[in-house]
């Protein structure tokens, strides 16, 4: 682990924890994490009995092949008996990175076949990481823990977008504090805005993505570096509701 490394772990784990707020955002809460110790070599990350892997080509590959599983009806569910969580109690070692809505039917560990330890989520309405608690969350797993991928996973039909996409065309607010998650997608509805009407949210839902994607592989100072030095991949996916397809968005 590098020096940064070990200083964001002892600090993170002195502090109380990350706790989100309303439901709205589960974003890596520190005091229930056990260790912040990665595996000893990040590089070959692997906390599952299927295909370990050695980089964010790879990792991608097995988050696919396990959404494949997951769409034909035989996943293979493992990784989330006792032998598993007795074995990921003392640390952790995810070897990706999920930035997802916090909609109840994106279930990252479900729609990618996934067990204990092996996917550090971060989930707030609307999947945006503009909120430096956030943002935090997905450098910790990357920089502390050794994870090699960051997906970036929106899904159609979303009612944050849908909220983003109203206050864009009609100026409509939302109430209590659910702005605040609307606030980040506005960029992403103003982009698409001369898209045709039947087709704008689902527009914005991918821009959301991308635009996410492409903040978050440039983002210093932990992040861009990682990117650079091809320790970290960062893509952009799209869960399609119906069907059960992870689509990944170029």
């Amino acid at each position: 682990m590098s020096e940064l490394a070990q200083r964001v772990s002892r600090r993170f784990l002195l502090r109380s924890g990350l706790v989100a707020a309303g439901g709205l955002a589960a974003a890596g809460t520190l005091a229930a994490c056990g260790s912040s110790e990665p595996a000893s070599d990040a590089s070959t990350s692997s906390t599952t009995t299927t295909t370990p892997v050695r980089n964010g080509d790879e990792a991608l590959q097995r988050l696919m092949a396990g959404n494949r599983r997951f769409v034909e009806g035989v996943p293979t569910h493992q990784g989330r008996d006792s032998v598993r969580r007795a074995a990921e109690a003392e640390s952790q070692a995810p070897f990706a990175i999920i930035l997802g809505c916090a909609d109840s039917r994106v279930t990252p560990e479900v729609l990618f076949d996934e067990g204990i330890g092996d996917l550090f989520l971060v989930r707030v309405a609307g999947n945006t990481a503009e909120d430096p608690i956030l943002l935090g969350s997905v450098e910790y797993s990357a920089e502390a823990l050794g994870s090699v991928l960051l997906m970036v996973l929106g899904h159609e039909n979303c009612g944050a977008v849908k909220a983003a996409v109203s206050r864009v065309q009609d100026g409509t607010t939302q109430p209590g504090h659910i702005d605040s998650f609307v606030d980040p997608i506005i960029p992403a509805v103003e982009a698409v805005i001369d898209t045709p009407a039947d087709q704008l949210v689902d527009a914005a839902i991918r821009k959301n993505v991308q635009l996410q994607a492409q903040e978050l592989a440039a983002s210093e100072p932990l992040l861009a570096p990682l990117v650079s030095e091809g320790k970290l991949k960062v893509v952009g996916a799209e869960y399609h509701l119906q069907t059960g397809v992870v689509e990944i968005l170029g």
